[in-house]
């Protein structure tokens, strides 16, 4: 029996990075599991190495949200648990010389798309008894870089758009926390900080150590190694399950320390 057992979970963009690992580690600790992303190639593996449901999805369309929730709780009976990680950065354009369409498109990939995820889940859950729902937000939510600090990145610094969406979603967190109360539903936060995702690995050609801004990271770090994906999954397995029974409106910080040392 895992810590899960017995659990319905939806996952948002499960197909690649810590989606990925999200699937594999709630089916793995006995969870029934329905995920969506929009690579059906990619979701079609996932679904095959989990036994998790892959669905196809755009969570930036409400209605392609909706259809893959109602079908998602259809084949599982419910759903008890709803974690909202589909997200990322349209583009890269740093301030002031942000495009209007690139703005637009991140805020709708990452806010909007979890906002439709939690309204088209919440009947679900209210149907439950009650249940978890699990944003995933960043360390870019509350992490300013000027001029100096960008440099030691070597540029790789989210542009605004997505900062200013994942601090938003951390204010839709509190928001639903606190509607959620009432009826047994809880809400939370995770803000990865730096992970070493497949995607961010191949940026650098494999070598993690040679990335221009993690000599910069590992002096903001308390903890001195990169983040990993299963990181973020065992601080997801610990809010979607009843171990954290008495935790809503809550932000966990999954980045090595590094808010403490801001």
């Amino acid at each position: 029996m895992g810590r899960l057992a017995g659990k319905r979970i939806l996952i948002t963009g499960g197909s690649t990075g810590i989606g990925e690992a999200l699937v594999a580690r709630c089916v793995g600790e006995g969870a029934r599991v329905a995920f969506c992303a929009r690579s059906a190639e990619q979701g079609a593996a996932v679904a095959a190495a989990t036994g998790a449901d892959y669905f196809a999805c755009d969570v930036t369309d409400a209605e392609s949200v909706r259809g893959f929730v109602e079908a998602a709780a259809e084949r599982l009976g419910g759903l008890d648990v709803v974690v909202a990680n589909a997200g990322g950065s349209v583009g890269f354009a740093q301030w002031p010389d942000t495009p209007v369409a690139e703005w637009r498109a991140t805020i709708d990939l990452n806010l909007n798309g979890t906002m439709f995820t939690c309204q088209s889940a919440w009947p679900h859950l209210r149907a439950a008894g009650g249940g978890s729902i699990v944003v995933i937000s960043s360390l870019s939510a509350v992490m300013a870089v000027g001029r100096d600090q960008l440099g030691k990145m070597g540029g790789m610094q989210p542009p605004p758009e997505y900062q200013a969406s994942k601090a938003a979603i951390d204010g839709l967190m509190i928001h639903l926390a606190g509607r959620g109360g009432e009826h047994g539903i809880r809400v939370n936060s995770i803000r990865p900080g730096r992970i070493l995702t497949d995607k961010l690995l191949g940026l650098f050609g494999g070598d993690a150590e040679a990335a221009i801004f993690w000599p910069h990271y590992r002096e903001l770090q308390l903890l001195k190694r990169h983040g990993h994906v299963d990181d973020v999954a065992h601080a997801v397995v610990f809010l979607a399950s009843d171990e954290s029974a008495f935790v809503t409106g809550q932000i966990l910080n999954v980045d090595g320390g590094a808010v403490a040392h801001l």
